[in-house]
């Protein structure tokens, strides 16, 4: 039976899968409610979700709502804490809980309907979309971007329910991180995301292939994702592409993190040529290993680059060669000196444009997330009346004052 002396905790997902910002989100806050059972918070924890790639002794795989409500761990939280992102039937819960029962809702957002190009999949997101209006019912709404909380204030969420949360990275550097360019060969520049037209696969694809067809040879290729929730016609295009440049065109499918970490650490530049970015952990990624970034200028991209890598009017695959080619030029050891990496601030001496990068990325930190998460909960937990409330709030505070303080 459920203990009586603990507070329940339920939390929700679509999907928990590798490489997935949606299901990093949910791991990395059950990771610090599980460091407060560690230092004697009487919590516990049951994660539902539809499918599961790595399930973990608080998950329970449930596909339908019809199965969640079998469960009592259900009906006997506390506390609800649900992603949304994509459109998953177990979030249509969240009218099944009582008033009283705090709600945390985190916002992912998801792809505008008119860049999905597959009709089963456009249908799917045009749900995500229709479902955005279960905010409504949360206590609380936290934000993965600045652009999210535009996108849930347009869902009518009132602003006093609103606030950001951003994600962490999944993968950071083991080691120091190289200079840019000290490795022998060609300037090498990294595509990551899945491969479909919204996040810019094909004009990748153009933008390698021209440059390629022109005899230019300082730069390589290398594009890497996971084949789930692709597109097949555009996999065809890119194995295509790399039979007739072995040499300078690389697929890379469904890496784990230790490749990923390993292709962030010999590349020089990340390019994503999104069409829409709700949030775009890898940008986080690619500045902790040092990398630089060439994006296009959609959604989130903007605010989460901060103006340290180069953007480019969405769409215009012309201006994204012509940035991929500025920054192999600046990056030529033919060149007198230190690098100077062209970002949207302006001509940055690397060891300056390092220095920023580090303050940036404070506020994207692990650290940063969980002061944050635990803020949160402990303004939640609030809301309840618990025995276990003061150990609660006991734990939140010892592991507060653990974490490095947010700049």
């Amino acid at each position: 039976m459920t203990s009586t002396k603990a507070l329940r905790i339920a939390l929700y997902a679509g999907i928990v899968v590798r490489r997935d910002a949606v299901s990093w989100s949910l791991l990395h806050k059950l990771e610090a409610l599980r460091r407060l059972i560690d230092l004697g918070a009487p919590i516990e924890l049951t994660v539902f979700a539809q499918s599961i790639d790595d399930p973990g002794p608080e998950f329970i795989e449930c596909p339908t709502i019809g199965q969640l409500l079998g469960h009592h761990q259900f009906w006997d939280a506390d506390l609800h804490i649900f992603e949304e992102g994509m459109y998953y039937e177990l979030f249509e819960s969240i009218h099944l809980i009582p008033p009283e029962k705090p709600i945390l809702a985190i916002e992912h957002n998801s792809t505008p309907v008119e860049l999905v190009e597959v009709p089963s999949m456009r249908a799917a997101v045009q749900r995500s979309h229709d479902q955005r209006r279960n905010l409504l019912r949360a206590t609380h709404v936290a934000c993965v971007s600045e652009l999210n909380v535009e996108m849930a204030r347009a869902a009518e969420v009132p602003d006093e329910k609103l606030s950001v949360l951003h994600l962490p990275p999944a993968i950071v550097p083991s080691g120091p991180v190289a200079p840019l360019h000290t490795h022998p060969g060609p300037v090498r520049f990294l595509y990551l995301g899945r491969f479909v037209r919204a996040k810019g696969i094909a004009d990748m694809l153009e933008v390698a292939e021209r440059m390629l067809s022109d005899g230019e040879t300082r730069c390589h290729f290398t594009l890497a994702g996971d084949p789930r929730f692709s597109d097949p016609a555009l996999m065809d295009a890119m194995k295509g592409a790399a039979e007739a440049h072995p040499d300078t065109i690389e697929i890379v499918w469904a890496p784990d993190d230790a490749a990923l970490g390993d292709l962030l650490s010999r590349s020089d530049a990340l390019v994503i040529p999104s069409y829409h970015e709700g949030y775009c952990v890898p940008v986080v990624e690619a500045y902790g290993f040092g990398r630089f970034v060439i994006a296009y200028a959609a959604g989130n991209l903007p605010n989460i680059m901060a103006g340290l890598g180069a953007t480019v009017p969405t769409g215009d695959v012309a201006l994204l060669e012509s940035r991929i080619r500025t920054f192999a030029d600046y990056l030529d050891p033919a060149l007198p000196g230190q690098p100077t990496i062209p970002t949207d601030s302006g001509l940055l001496p690397e060891a300056d444009w390092r220095a920023a990068v580090g303050r940036h990325l404070a506020g994207y930190s692990s650290a940063y997330f969980e002061r944050t998460f635990l803020g949160l909960i402990r303004s939640l937990t609030k809301r309840v009346e618990h025995a276990s409330a003061p150990a609660v709030k006991a734990a939140v505070a010892t592991r507060l004052a653990q974490l490095a303080p947010v700049a």
